[in-house]
């Protein structure tokens, strides 16, 4: 015969663990109540014996080209006098200042590098940060306006253009530091445990190697890196925080160089962030144990053209096929021809707009 338990014994019987826990009652409240607890313990049992992933304090990527919004000419460098860095930089952080806010940083960058950077920070409960050209450090909740900046000499885009002299990135990034929309390091590393996770390029790591080495020791301490030949790009108070990824990687999470470092992020938090941290060389000595049965790929000579033998061969692939990720593979596997990403991005743009005209 079933007893029908109150309310506060219910709570009181699911509070032993899932395994205790059993419903007796049938009622109205009891039964729901039952399936509801039931449910949630049932879930956090499940993934304490499958592996859950241990609370990370901080996931960092770098921003993307890719954007859901498309900014017009007065949020770009277009709009900026031509001039010293110091003179331009004050000019953009005035601009970007004033711009109105369109939304969350997170819904404005896009692209596969940027996806898999927001799923390890989802994974791992982590305060998400980007590292933007534009803008700074930015919080992922916090709301921007709709701009476009790069570094990237060749980019319509890159604020290169309106530099006059040599352009210094650690000042530029720097600089960023100072305005509305930006944190400082001191600020990522608010609190004091928990791994600070942080995707780099190369340019990036460039750019932002000055003031990360000048952040608090307690921070650095928790710092793991991850990106590809990083080191001559950093000074050497960091390089002991670069995580020991190389090509093997691609047998476990396939990709490019441009995702390199965010498929390393998420690869750290799902097999080796199971794990409560014992320093940064139980950390690593775990990356090395899982790659350590893996084989480098065989590498591919591809020879190498100039932009207007590619842009050749992408307005002859237009007559019969689009989409620039398909096009890029088959120039790659079926042209035999060697192009980086973010340069046939650029190429195929222009052939497209020639095509549409």
């Amino acid at each position: 015969m079933l007893r029908i338990m109150r309310p506060f014994e219910l709570l009181s019987s699911a509070a032993q663990g899932s395994a205790g826990f059993v419903c007796h009652a049938t009622g109205p409240f009891t039964g729901l109540l039952g399936a509801q607890l039931f449910m949630r313990i049932g879930a956090k049992s499940r993934s304490e014996t499958e592996g859950s992933i241990i609370p990370n304090a901080v996931v960092i990527t770098t921003c993307s080209h890719r954007k859901s919004v498309k900014p017009t000419r007065a949020a770009t460098p277009s709009s900026l006098s031509r001039a010293h860095q110091p003179i331009v930089a004050t000019q953009w952080i005035t601009k970007v200042d004033r711009l109105p806010r369109w939304g969350a940083a997170e819904t404005f960058y896009a692209g596969r590098a940027f996806g898999l950077a927001k799923e390890a920070a989802n994974l791992s409960a982590a305060r998400f940060y980007i590292l933007s050209a534009g803008l700074g450090i930015v919080p992922a909740s916090r709301p921007i306006p709709v701009y476009g900046l790069t570094i990237s000499p060749r980019h319509e885009q890159s604020v290169l253009r309106k530099i006059v002299g040599d352009f210094d990135p650690p000042e530029w990034f720097s600089s960023l530091l100072t305005g509305v929309h930006s944190d400082e390091w001191s600020d990522v590393a608010g609190g004091n445990s928990g791994r600070i996770l942080t995707a780099l390029s190369r340019p990036y790591a460039e750019m932002v190697a000055a003031s990360l080495a000048n952040a608090p020791r307690r921070m650095l301490e928790r710092l793991r890196i991850f990106g590809t030949s990083l080191e001559t790009a950093l000074p050497v108070n960091l390089h002991a925080a670069i995580a020991p990824y190389d090509e093997r990687l691609n047998a476990i999470i396939p990709g490019t160089r441009t995702d390199f470092a965010q498929r390393a992020m998420l690869h750290f938090v799902k097999s080796v962030a199971t794990k409560p941290s014992k320093g940064r060389e139980d950390d690593f000595a775990a990356v090395r144990s899982s790659l350590k049965n893996l084989k480098l790929p065989r590498l591919v000579q591809r020879p190498r053209v100039t932009d207007e033998e590619i842009l050749a061969v992408i307005k002859r692939r237009l007559r019969m096929q689009t989409g620039a990720a398909r096009m890029l593979a088959a120039l790659r596997h079926e042209e035999g021809v060697a192009c980086e990403q973010s340069r046939f991005a650029r190429l195929y743009r222009i052939a497209a707009a020639k095509k549409g005209m």
